[in-house]
């Protein structure tokens, strides 16, 4: 492709501005993402012409293939059983055509991409500290866990700090031999804040993703790896590998530690000469204290009663009966179910109680990544054991895999088509999981499994193409598209994030930019100009 000399430099600078606008307000507002992408569309055309357009795309028309994704959308819509559905799935997708439209063939240079990268990273600072800000008035605005502080998804949220964590990491080590001046400071100090935020936020998609990333990067750059550093790097990924591991072992080991006790091993009676209930046919556990030992409920009910004015048959404020709560509690601190295990409970705990924490390590205060991880672990052993899936994050998404890989048997040439989706996981999971309520109905947690479900192999196999094949054919990639791309296909495993209106912007405007714009992987002076259409 031919460079375009015809662009005005003052309108290639407001197209600039418009498009660190959208990076800098992707954290914040889909509303104002919304507004500044049709913005840039529709100013685009001033920059670049109808006619200069066209001509660029007869040349080369690889910055536009992300643009026919949506014509799969309108292609596979014809067939729709539920046209609200498909006209609402067709508007949240048609970004996929007016980000590309956008910005194809704009003459963009290192810097000017790299501008648009530190307004985001500087947009996502600024939203993580508005999360911190939220969590501290958290009783006020109503949020009970740390993950509902971020104005975005929690996943979705994560996914932008590992991005912008890796952007200023990739930046301080091209810029390590300039002296330490505020610059290279403030990209360290932005590495450290959002490293503490994505370990603060307990995504754990988040955090796996970016294990899961640092640990396959290396081998799609091993050449580029100087040779005395690659021990080092092949090192820190076996510690990535075994972080993890270890943090996940060390939580079952706390939890099934202990075998369930004989009969006469068991105390009988309480304190003040009450029998116990003991049920030795359910194993489940807090913290590998077993919850249906050592429980009296009449002693239960009346010391409860003294200390609260939430009455020990009335729920808590999940909805579920303070009974049950408070016996999972008592179990959890090593206490017994009776008048002496609620005397030693504090007002923090009692309060905790009402407000439906059934673990004190889940309390706001105590909950960390090590409590989040054993959270799982728990809802697993729950399942196992009473086979109530509600709830239950990761089982739940099990269900919803099941749902479509049954739905993709069923319709495996054409998929479902669009807008058809959610009612197709509405009659699959009633059918497959009657004890997972309506209101926990949803689609596959798994972007593949979504596309398949909606588009079928043909419509798959399309879509794939269309996102995979330029990758080949622009020539090298830059480190930062390399984790972009990783991330995302990493993540979209375990989440349907391209569904999200945030990540889906996020990911068409970076895929843009970071395949067919120039390569980021060196230095270069401010004003040299590096055209995308370098790219053959």
């Amino acid at each position: 492709m031919q460079q375009n000399h015809d662009i005005q430099p003052s309108r290639l600078l407001i197209m600039e501005g418009m498009l660190m606008s959208l990076a800098f307000v992707l954290p914040f507002s889909e509303a104002l993402v919304s507004i500044i992408t049709v913005l840039t569309f529709a100013f685009s055309w001033f920059v670049i012409s109808p006619k200069e357009k066209y001509r660029s795309f007869r040349q080369n028309p690889l910055p536009l293939f992300p643009a026919v994704i949506f014509i799969l959308y309108l292609l596979w819509a014809l067939g729709a059983h539920h046209p609200a559905s498909a006209i609402d799935e067709i508007r949240r997708n048609i970004f996929w055509l007016l980000i590309p439209l956008a910005i194809a063939y704009l003459p963009l240079n290192r810097e000017q991409i790299n501008r648009i990268l530190y307004a985001f990273v500087i947009g996502v600072i600024i939203s993580s500290l508005v999360a911190f800000v939220r969590w501290q008035f958290r009783e006020s605005l109503g949020i009970i866990d740390v993950r509902d502080a971020t104005l975005n998804p929690h996943i979705a949220h994560s996914l932008l700090v590992n991005f912008s964590l890796f952007f200023l990491a990739q930046q301080i080590f091209h810029y390590r031999e300039d002296n330490w001046n505020v610059r290279q400071i403030s990209r360290v100090a932005g590495v450290l804040f959002l490293l503490f935020f994505n370990i603060w936020l307990h995504s754990l998609l988040g955090l796996l993703t970016l294990l899961a990333t640092f640990i396959a990067l290396p081998f799609f750059t091993y050449k580029e790896i100087p040779v005395w550093l690659r021990k080092y790097v092949w090192s820190g990924a076996v510690v990535l590998i075994i972080i993890p591991l270890a943090l996940i072992g060390r939580e079952l080991y706390r939890q099934f530690h202990t075998s369930m006790p004989k009969p006469n091993q068991v105390t009988q009676f309480t304190a003040n000469g009450n029998r116990y209930q003991n049920d030795f046919r359910k194993s489940l556990r807090e913290n590998g204290h077993f919850i249906y030992l050592n429980i009296c409920l009449p002693e239960l009910q009346k010391e409860w009663n003294k200390h609260s004015e939430l009455k020990f048959n009335e729920p808590d404020a999940n909805g579920f009966p303070v009974q049950s709560t408070l016996i999972r509690y008592l179990t959890s601190r090593g206490l017994t179910k009776d008048s002496a295990g609620v005397a030693q409970l504090s007002n923090d705990d009692i309060r905790a109680i009402r407000e439906g924490f059934a673990n004190y390590r889940y309390v706001p205060e105590r909950m960390n990544l090590s409590a989040r991880i054993y959270q799982t672990i728990w809802e697993l052993d729950a399942f196992r054991s009473n086979g109530n899936p509600n709830n239950k994050s990761l089982v739940q998404r099990w269900a919803y895999t099941r749902a479509a890989l049954s739905i993709i048997a069923e319709y495996p040439v054409f998929g479902v088509g669009t807008g058809n989706e959610k009612a197709a996981f509405h009659e699959m999971l009633s059918q497959q999981d009657p004890k997972l309520r309506p209101a926990n109905f949803s689609h596959a947690h798994n972007q593949y499994l979504n596309f398949l479900v909606t588009f079928g192999i043909v419509g798959f196999v399309i879509l794939m193409f269309l996102l995979i094949y330029p990758l080949f054919r622009v020539g090298k990639l830059s480190v930062i598209a390399l984790f972009f791309l990783l991330t995302i296909a990493i993540a979209n495993m375990g989440d349907d994030n391209l569904q999200t209106h945030t990540i889906r912007t996020f990911f068409v405007l970076f895929y843009s930019l970071l395949v067919f714009g120039p390569s980021l992987n060196a230095k270069e002076s401010i004003g040299s100009f590096v055209s995308n259409n370098d790219h053959q």
